[in-house]
């Protein structure tokens, strides 16, 4: 018990120290409109963090080094991962589906980079097809089994209406007037806990989305929980995956809602409410060499009947499945 009131005091503690210096990092988070932005979160961030305790990270800590423990990120190193895929990826938008071939290529360069608690890293534990971006963050406590870090991420995409008619066969009379939703991003508290052969984690993210009618900042809660659990057999690691993930209602409203400006008789003014992602998955890799390896996965997602409601949605069950090729340098 005395151990939980302990951890509990010491995470209340960086918190607030670190929230009184993130107030300027969010307003960074423009970067979504302008991805270029991006860049200026480094000094911000580092800023933010360099001026913490030393004594929360703990330098000398000494764990195996295996995907299922906790690794202190304090010499510099580096992973580049080039991923050739092919993806089907469905939306929850009305008549709005891959038609080309080109759009189902899913070629992409990840850069996983990590110096004195600093890291850039993608999720290899999960289908590249359900990654939303990379994540920048800052160990901030590292134990035997547990972790807290503070991670900056996007968590959901955007769409063009425009684009969606031009390119995805969506309907323009369902489509044609909306405004541009932006992709969101977040700042977030992870907690990390490891066990013997899976990890759980869970985001506590203070998200930031695009304008809405009144020309104001959309921000709200996002609270992102996954469970990975890893099963070796032969030459194959195969990940089974399960995560619930909780979204305000200003960020369901801000994609999904219909202003009264946007409204006409084939999409109604409409409001959302906060919605739930439970998300399945299986994803499994296969080395092919020292370089090269295989890459499968096929994931369920199922979104609360809140997001259904909407004009612009039809459904509430995404499957989306992938197969490529990697190759690490």
């Amino acid at each position: 018990m005395v151990t939980y009131v302990m951890f509990a005091i010491t995470c209340y503690d960086y918190v607030m120290l670190i929230l009184k210096k993130l107030a300027l990092l969010k307003k960074l988070l423009s970067y979504k409109r302008e991805p270029s932005k991006v860049l200026l979160l480094f000094p911000f961030l580092l800023t933010a963090i360099i001026s913490q305790p030393a004594a929360a990270f703990d330098n000398d800590a000494e764990f195996d080094v295996n995907p299922n423990s906790p690794i202190v990120k304090d010499a510099f190193e580096w992973q580049i991962i080039l991923d050739l895929s092919l993806a089907y990826q469905p939306v929850l938008l009305k008549s709005v589906q891959q038609s080309e071939f080109s759009q189902f290529l899913q070629p992409a360069l990840y850069v996983d980079l990590s110096y004195k608690g600093f890291f850039l890293q993608t999720n290899q534990r999960r289908s590249s097809a359900v990654l939303d971006s990379s994540e920048f963050g800052y160990q901030l406590i590292v134990k035997e089994d547990w972790q807290l870090d503070i991670i900056v991420k996007a968590y959901l995409d955007g769409f063009d209406p425009d684009g969606l008619i031009d390119y995805a066969n969506a309907n323009p009379s369902l489509f044609e007037g909306l405004k541009e939703r932006q992709a969101t991003g977040g700042i977030a508290l992870r907690y990390s806990h490891f066990f013997e052969n899976s990890i759980f984690y869970i985001d506590f993210a203070s998200a930031d989305t695009g304008l809405n009618l009144y020309k104001d900042d959309v921000n709200g809660l996002i609270v992102d929980s996954f469970y990975s659990y890893l099963l070796p057999y032969r030459n194959w690691d195969i990940y089974l995956g399960a995560g619930l993930t909780y979204y305000e209602d200003d960020i369901i409203n801000y994609y999904f809602g219909i202003d009264s400006d946007e409204s006409n008789k084939f999409r109604p003014e409409f409001e959302a409410d906060s919605a739930f992602r439970a998300q399945f998955e299986l994803y499994a890799q296969y080395p092919l060499s020292q370089s090269w390896s295989f890459n499968a996965g096929i994931t369920q997602s199922i979104y609360s009947p809140s997001i259904k409601d909407s004009p612009l949605v039809d459904k509430s069950f995404i499957t989306k499945v992938m197969a490529g090729v990697q190759y690490v340098f």
